[in-house]
């Protein structure tokens, strides 16, 4: 009888351990969050791989470089060129002692505008004045002696003639004659060279001008053989001349007869117009410039000798040059060159050569051409043959272009 109930009891045991088989909701659900995992998953994978393409289309397009391009402008064929000057004096004299004395007087000092002719300095010249006293004596010895010789020689011809000399000795007395002729000759020309040396101890202007240098004093000591120190300096300056250098670039387009715009910045003063007068029809070598002058009118006194003067020639170039903004430059180690952009908008590294520099913009005398695609801002990775996008440049690009 025991056995039968411990057989119910195991069958009620093993009847409660058996798993619940899932309701058909239950099933649902699970079979729904399935599809939404699948869906997000896919809707991942979708994102990631639009991430790629677009990551793959960003570096296809920062592989070629975008720049903004510009066509030069023309400089004006006829143009203003200011050039460094120095302004001279007319002419410029520095007077020295022909005599040799002291210092008795000078009259004129630094700045004293002066006449020809006019007195500038006495000097005292006792030597001098010794040697033309006995110079003059001298020759009135001479000159009476030459008075006797030809009294002599006119009564020896007479007696010659009537053969009561022998003509020998008449023709000795006159060719004693002649000789104090020659003597007294002498005399004269070294009279005359102590009178001059006496009139030198006058010291006069040689032409109108200013007294620019004095350089004696009273007492001191003038020798006529040393030139080592002039007395005083004159300077003309009612006219005056200004060289400058014009660079080989403009040198053919400069003439004589072409007026010029003279200027002293430091004085202030009016420009005042010139004409070129001369050139030295060769270009320094070295400088490879000419040397030009200018001649100016300077009747008012506005400028003076020594200066610097900024001249102005209305000067054209044998060359069609450009002006393009400075920030066109590439700097290289081969030499100073600009990106130009090919009908492929590939790079070609143009040479240049810079003229003058304007601040923000420069000009091109050499290189470029009409009509030619210039990079503005290239960078300095920038290489031949480099495929490039070109764009519009923007407004403040557009602004600095001249």
């Amino acid at each position: 009888m025991q056995q039968p109930r411990e057989s119910t009891n195991m069958s009620s045991a093993n009847v409660s351990h058996r798993p619940s088989q899932p309701s058909h909701g239950a099933r649902l659900v699970l079979i729904g969050l399935g599809v939404v995992l699948v869906v997000l998953g896919a809707i991942g994978i979708v994102k990631r791989v639009h991430a790629r393409h677009e990551l793959t289309e960003d570096t296809d397009r920062n592989a070629v470089a975008t720049v903004a391009t510009i066509t030069p402008n023309a400089s004006p064929k006829d143009q203003g060129l200011t050039l460094p000057g120095t302004v001279a004096s007319w002419q410029d004299a520095q007077v020295y002692a022909r005599t040799t004395g002291y210092v008795a007087k000078w009259y004129v000092d630094i700045g004293a505008n002066v006449k020809k002719g006019q007195r500038l300095a006495d000097l005292d010249t006792p030597d001098v004045d010794n040697q033309l006293l006995q110079g003059k004596a001298q020759m009135r010895t001479d000159q009476a002696n030459e008075a006797f010789a030809k009294v002599t020689a006119d009564r020896y011809a007479k007696l010659a003639t009537q053969g009561l000399i022998a003509q020998q000795t008449a023709d000795q007395y006159l060719a004693q004659y002649k000789a104090d002729v020659a003597t007294v000759q002498a005399d004269q020309a070294n009279v005359a060279r102590l009178q001059n040396l006496e009139d030198f101890k006058y010291i006069d202007a040689p032409y109108d001008g200013i007294v620019t240098q004095r350089n004696l004093n009273i007492g001191a000591l003038v020798d006529a053989g040393s030139t080592g120190s002039n007395l005083f300096v004159i300077a003309d300056t009612s006219k005056l001349r200004v060289y400058v250098d014009v660079p080989e670039t403009y040198a053919a387009s400069v003439h004589v007869g072409m007026p010029a715009d003279v200027s002293l910045n430091t004085y202030g003063a009016k420009p005042i117009t010139g004409t070129v007068a001369r050139t030295a029809d060769a270009l320094d070598p070295s400088t490879r410039t000419l040397r030009t002058e200018i001649d100016v009118d300077n009747n008012e006194l506005q400028l003076v000798p020594g200066v610097y003067a900024n001249v102005k020639l209305q000067v054209s170039t044998a060359t069609r040059n450009y002006v393009v903004p400075a920030n066109v430059l590439l700097f290289r180690s081969e030499g100073l060159r600009v990106a130009l952009i090919d009908g492929q908008q590939r790079v070609h590294l143009q040479p240049v050569t810079l003229g003058r520099d304007f601040g923000s913009t420069v000009e091109i005398t050499e290189g470029l051409t009409d009509g030619d695609r210039i990079v503005l801002s290239p960078p300095d990775s920038l290489y031949e043959d480099q495929q490039v996008k070109v764009v519009e440049p923007n407004k403040a690009q557009k602004q600095r272009m001249p």
